[in-house]
């Protein structure tokens, strides 16, 4: 019974390790070569019609394609979300074309959970996925040999993402292992700045509650609500992250005050109409809406 927790205590360690990173792939519907700049950062050297980008530790980004072909202009994508609704980890595919109305532009075109592409030093990898070229851009290359002598009792041995467990039971020799990894990779990490819609850093999990306690240390409800004000200006929250916030108010009139200020700092913008159900009364959910349409 106990091996058997170790296993999945391991395998789910894997689980939640493979959730911090994203991925995204863009292509060219056209056929136009585009080089792709995320925060501002070059990802591909060679332009190319098709770009993957893997290890992605951000879930936002600012995005631009710019054409090889100059009589185009640059398609940008102020907002590139590599998240779902819940926060989870996606590898997203994203489609460069001409919009309706003429100019280029970065669309969503499908995504799915938990990325398995993931590299072992969690740095962000660019992958240039070339067309007809012959190119290899990423190539990585591990052998391993191991060699075990004669033993009484039980050994296992296996491999993950975090490197290989040895599970020895009874009277085991030495075991003897070699491993060696060559990786090369064609193009530049991606850069950690931050180059978002709103002002600031997307705080993590830890930083988020540590900002929902300093709210709630203050005295007074005036008190609490320009500390809640202060944390939304000076940071890129999500709508979850926001209703925290306002959920943590006990007035209709300071969830409404602190609710309204926020909408202009939020990632997600689409989903703030989740926050419709931490209010009582109806006026004060049209008051919301009101205040996001500037009326």
């Amino acid at each position: 019974m106990r091996f058997s927790f170790v296993l999945f205590s391991f395998f789910l360690g894997l689980n939640t390790f493979a959730q911090q990173v994203s991925h995204a792939t863009f292509y060219s519907k056209e056929g136009y070569p585009f080089t792709i700049y995320l925060n501002g950062q070059k990802m591909n050297d060679v332009p190319q019609t098709e770009v993957r980008l893997i290890n992605l530790t951000q879930p936002y980004y600012s995005c631009e394609a710019v054409f090889e072909d100059p009589a185009l202009e640059p398609a940008n994508r102020k907002l590139l979300q590599l998240t779902d609704s819940h926060g989870n980890r996606v590898d997203v595919t994203f489609v460069v074309e001409h919009s309706k109305k003429g100019p280029m532009k970065i669309g969503w075109k499908s995504q799915s959970l938990y990325p398995r592409y993931i590299e072992e030093d969690r740095n962000p990898t660019v992958v240039v996925v070339n067309q007809g070229t012959g190119t290899a851009v990423q190539q990585t290359t591990t052998t391993t040999r191991v060699v075990e002598s004669q033993q009484d009792g039980v050994n296992m041995s296996f491999g993950g993402f975090g490197g290989r467990v040895n599970i020895n039971t009874g009277n085991t020799l030495p075991v003897v292992e070699e491993t060696v990894t060559t990786t090369t990779v064609q193009g530049a990490p991606a850069t950690t700045a931050s180059a978002l819609p709103c002002t600031g850093t997307v705080l993590n999990n830890q930083d988020f509650e540590l900002a929902l306690k300093s709210i709630t240390m203050r005295t007074t409800e005036e008190g609490m609500v320009q500390s809640g004000k202060q944390i939304v200006s000076t940071n890129c929250l999500t709508t979850d992250q926001v209703g925290a916030v306002v959920a943590l108010y006990q007035s209709e009139q300071a969830r409404l005050d602190v609710a309204s200020y926020a909408y202009p700092y939020v990632l997600d913008k689409g989903s703030y109409f989740k926050l419709n159900s931490l209010f009582m009364e109806e006026a004060s959910i049209d008051a919301l809406n009101k205040a996001i349409l500037g009326e």
